[in-house]
């Protein structure tokens, strides 16, 4: 599997041709061959799919980068992507969300996606998390 919008993004940003210097810093950190090959590694294994070495730091990097990107989006997402975002960003980042209290609809909604893939290991959720980046870059595009 590949993620053709988010590596022509990547790219553009490498070669500082996209995005703002923070942006562009975050691209420059990205190991792009180790990150193709990390991204198909992942997306083509199960949900306990990783890798190691070079890999991983690479599909962290694009992870951080990824991030980056959603900030230069031409518009926000819709409810539905950004909880999308929500709960591969927390698993990703092997982080718990706080159990929401009774009246706290949203919190429940972000709670209840999170609570569906917390069984995923955290490189799996990287890569699901940059592929909803890619996707959105199609849908939505991006700012220079």
């Amino acid at each position: 599997m590949s993620v053709p919008n988010f590596s022509a993004a990547l790219d553009a940003s490498i070669k500082k041709e996209k995005f703002t210097p923070e942006v562009q810093a975050a691209a420059a950190k990205v190991d792009s061959s180790a990150f193709s090959d990390a991204i198909k590694a992942v997306l083509g294994g199960d949900d306990t799919a990783t890798v190691e070495g070079e890999q991983a730091v690479a599909l962290k990097n694009a992870f951080e980068f990824a991030v980056a990107v959603v900030k230069m989006l031409k518009s926000e997402p819709g409810n539905e992507d950004k909880l999308a975002l929500y709960k591969y960003f927390k698993r990703g980042n092997n982080q718990t969300p706080a159990s929401p209290g009774m009246f706290d609809i949203q919190g429940k909604y972000k709670y209840n996606a999170w609570n569906e893939i917390k069984h995923i290991s955290e490189a799996k959720a990287q890569a699901e998390y940059i592929k909803q980046v890619d996707a959105l870059i199609e849908k939505i595009g991006t700012r220079e």
